[in-house]
């Protein structure tokens, strides 16, 4: 069975593909089985040529099971304690069904830090290209061990977009116990309409939304489509569907059974899908109405004349946010001076830059393909 068989006709031609699967499918009543199909389905994914990546939440849920907790903890240092007996019985799990089709797994344990800090993050793409290159499945989590912002406020739908975005994956499928979106909330309404496709995602389709978050899980229905809106924008499609009674082959095969997010037809570049989405701002600029405007509108590089102020303590390579007169954030990009630099010739012409500086390295406080418009 080859690859492109395996998809349904809008996805013909996936060569890599990244896979979330969350908690209650991993940990309810029946678990085994359907860790079993999903090692099943993945490992023929694999073996047609398919490259795979699985994110997986589940460690905290187990190390609840293990601990005789029925309510995800509040207390972080517990959530942590979960999550440390919870990794390795997942993981245990995991290698004796991938083991069952001679399917390599790999594990990889993230926090935020290693996907913000721009050297680490390139480390990471290489060590996941690496494992997908020795045939092996990397089986990604966040470290819930040691995390702390990540336990409070993240979850695995958004780590599952990023993932997605820094392999350059042809599909992010994110796996629920509901067979995509539809018009009313399908667990409460018998007459709810299923939606096969979707074009952008939009406020209107984020309003169709009813949360349902289970005891052991942080992410619903919003999670996954804000995961959704993400890698789109960079120009992958996404898929969510029904890992929780369906198998993972008929989710990408079936229409019924998933929603299919068309990508963007304006997508963002790979080289910059770190900085509109993933690294941490480390100060900011202030601009003037015109140089808003013509980055704004034009797609024009920052020149030091139109800056009219600097925040933080940033080296030159950071990442900073370019701030319209209004306050709003209109761009990210990487600046090529330090804060203590662009405070001297902000509202200098190019000219007057060797007068403040006493050299000239860039005409440009960010380059053009350096930088983000979010606007």
């Amino acid at each position: 069975m080859t690859g492109n068989s395996l998809f349904r006709e809008e996805l013909r031609g996936v060569r890599t593909v990244v896979v979330k699967t969350g908690s209650r499918i991993l940990t309810a009543a029946g678990h085994e089985a359907r860790v079993e199909r999903l090692a099943t389905d993945l490992s023929v994914l694999r073996k047609s040529g398919v490259r795979v990546v699985l994110v997986s939440s589940g460690a905290i849920a187990h190390g609840m099971k293990a601990l005789g907790l029925s309510k995800r903890p509040t207390e972080i240092p517990m959530q942590q304690a979960c999550a440390g007996i919870g990794q390795n019985r997942l993981m245990a799990i995991y290698q004796e069904h991938f083991a069952e089709h001679d399917t390599l797994i790999g594990q990889v344990l993230l926090t935020w830090d290693d996907l913000r800090s721009k050297k680490r993050y390139l480390n990471l793409r290489n060590t996941l290209f690496k494992l997908l290159d020795c045939g092996a499945i990397p089986i990604v989590n966040e470290n819930d061990s040691v995390s702390v912002e990540e336990i409070c406020f993240g979850n695995n739908d958004t780590l599952a977009a990023q993932i997605a975005m820094l392999v350059n994956a042809d599909v992010l499928v994110n796996l629920t116990d509901v067979g995509g979106l539809y018009d009313k909330n399908p667990h409460t309404e018998k007459d709810a309409k299923h939606i096969p496709i979707v074009s952008a995602v939009v406020a209107g389709i984020q309003r169709m939304v009813s949360e349902k978050k289970s005891e052991i899980s942080v992410g619903g229905m919003s999670t996954k489509l804000k995961a959704a809106e993400m890698v789109t924008r960079a120009g992958i499609p996404a898929l969510i569907g029904d890992g929780f009674n369906q198998r993972l082959l008929t989710v990408l095969k079936d229409e019924a059974s998933a929603t299919l997010f068309l990508p963007s037809d304006k997508k963002i570049p790979s080289r910059q899908r770190w900085i509109a989405f993933t690294g941490q701002p480390a100060g900011s600029v202030t601009v003037d109405a015109g140089a808003s405007k013509v980055i704004a509108e034009k797609g024009k590089s920052l020149l030091a004349a139109g800056i009219t102020a600097v925040s933080g303590r940033f080296n030159a390579g950071d990442m900073v946010s370019v701030v319209n007169p209004r306050g709003d954030v209109i761009a990210k990009g990487l600046i090529n001076f330090s804060a203590d630099e662009v405070d001297a010739i902000r509202g200098c012409k190019t000219a007057e830059i060797e007068k403040k500086l006493g050299a000239i390295r860039f005409n440009e406080v960010i380059l053009r393909d350096n930088m983000i418009v979010l606007q």
